[in-house]
């Protein structure tokens, strides 16, 4: 019974004027951070924390959580519009997204992104709060051995999404391998795969490759000859139909349990 009215407590005082103000601030902010690819969601919410120095600790842990949200949402608006993730967490969404774009339904999938996120982030957040004591003693249980499991399902899954052509499947995790190895060694800590670069200490930033993957192909595809795309004439085509919202429902319930 205390857990629960602490809950509600904490739902009442998030639920407040004031903070919804915070939140909704803070999701504007994030939103517009986001945009701007390689950015992400950390160094959001790390440039904009100067903007909560003046308000309580209640209030500001809510204004950066809505700057972490909406720093994703910002990613997915330049992979459904330029091809180019924002973030890694939108990597993805540029599959299906950038394609309703050249059909001249961008306002759609913008929309879809932003129900889903919302669906996902909510259901997630509410989970979360439910299950965190049972994943905390669980996350403690988790060791070396563990780890090198899902590793081994990671690699194992090329086999499952190699399609037709297992050849490229294996070199492209031939090639994903060698990329995660740049760095130190965490075991040993001796420099791997740096030769003598002090900027490849750190690794390859996941994020600057997914960029450099999408950003780079649109522009040579661009270059190239251009890509002519639709515009979605008035409001009405901005907004998803019925049969839009029913076929994306599934995939709104899968990210909701790992929490996106």
């Amino acid at each position: 019974m205390d857990v629960l009215a602490d809950l509600l407590g904490g739902l009442s005082t998030a639920l407040s004027p004031q903070n919804l103000l915070y939140a909704f601030i803070g999701c504007l902010l994030g939103t517009l951070i986001g945009v701007l690819p390689g950015i992400g969601p950390v160094a959001g919410v790390a440039l904009l924390i100067p903007l909560t120095l003046n308000l309580d600790a209640t209030s500001a842990i809510i204004m950066l959580a809505a700057i972490f949200y909406g720093t994703q949402y910002g990613g997915t608006i330049t992979s459904v519009l330029l091809n180019t993730p924002g973030e890694a967490a939108s990597a993805i969404t540029t599959i299906d997204g950038y394609a309703m774009t050249r059909q001249g339904r961008a306002g759609v999938a913008l929309t879809i992104a932003a129900l889903g996120s919302f669906v996902g982030g909510t259901v997630a957040t509410i989970g979360l709060v439910i299950a965190a004591k049972p994943l905390g003693d669980l996350g403690l249980r988790i060791g070396p051995p563990e780890f090198f499991a899902l590793m081994v399902l990671g690699i194992s899954l090329l086999v499952a999404l190699a399609g037709r052509s297992m050849t490229r499947a294996l070199i492209s995790g031939v090639l994903g391998l060698l990329i995660s190895m740049v760095g130190i060694d965490p075991v040993a800590g001796a420099p791997r795969f740096t030769f003598g670069s002090e900027r490849l200490l750190d690794g390859i930033s996941f994020v600057a490759v997914i960029i450099g993957l999408f950003g780079l192909s649109e522009i040579l595809t661009t270059a190239r000859g251009g890509t002519a795309h639709a515009v979605a004439p008035g409001l009405r085509a901005l907004l998803p139909r019925r049969t839009d919202l029913r076929r994306s429902a599934p995939a709104w319930a899968c990210p909701s349990s790992p929490g996106r």
